[in-house]
């Protein structure tokens, strides 16, 4: 026994398999960002050929990802900050030498380089607070982060962050990478800490300092 012909069944096949042609047909602009993108690949000498799709992960990587975890720690501070308490200057500045420290890797990791101002590292993080003042110093193989305590008081301890530019390996000597550092003063008060220091590669922190675990 044959099927009858069901022609609203027919009619429903002949329309999802137009609709599939037409999706699979050209589109236009599609191929016009293709070709595009084809034409500069091409105009890229062969050196930099390579480089290009390694620069975009590398920005993904170290640029997008990590300035949407610093903008989270900002707002994180933020939350505490609403929360009052004892507690709430020490957790201020402890989120935001953290995420200068960040940033600085960040920053290295796009231009080979440091930031040298709270501004350039283009994070909106403000240079000074209720509880606290921000600062960076950055040299060719190393930038600190500093968030020191407005008055003397025990409530509220100074912090240091330090990020160290470091061979990738003893046989790639001349390929670095970034490593960092986050450290507290031992006694409150608004005294600045002293900078973090490299022994064998690895960060530590200074005398008078301890390191703050995460």
């Amino acid at each position: 026994m044959q099927l009858k012909k069901n022609p609203q069944l027919d009619a429903l096949n002949k329309q999802a398999v137009s609709r599939t042609t037409m999706q699979l047909k050209t589109n236009p602009q599609l191929d016009a960002l293709n070709k595009q993108a084809a034409s500069s690949e091409k105009n890229l000498p062969p050196d930099k050929k390579s480089k290009s799709w390694v620069g975009t992960l590398l920005r993904i990587t170290f640029i997008s990802v990590p300035v949407v975890i610093i903008l989270a720690d900002i707002a994180l501070t933020y939350v505490f900050a609403s929360c009052g308490g004892g507690n709430t200057g020490k957790r201020e500045a402890k989120q935001y030498v953290s995420s200068m420290n960040k940033g600085q890797q960040a920053i290295y990791a796009e231009d080979g380089t440091f930031s040298k101002s709270m501004k350039g590292m283009g994070i909106g993080l403000k240079t000074e607070t209720t509880h606290y003042k921000y600062s960076i110093i950055a040299t060719k193989n190393a930038a600190f982060s500093y968030g020191v305590s407005i008055r003397e008081t025990k409530e509220l301890t100074s912090y240091v962050g330090a990020v160290f530019l470091v061979p990738v390996s003893k046989a790639a000597n001349k390929e670095k990478t970034t490593v960092s550092i986050l450290c507290a003063a031992n006694s409150p008060g608004n005294t600045q800490p002293p900078a973090p220091i490299l022994q064998k590669g690895v960060p530590v922190c200074a005398a008078g300092s301890s390191e703050v675990l995460k």
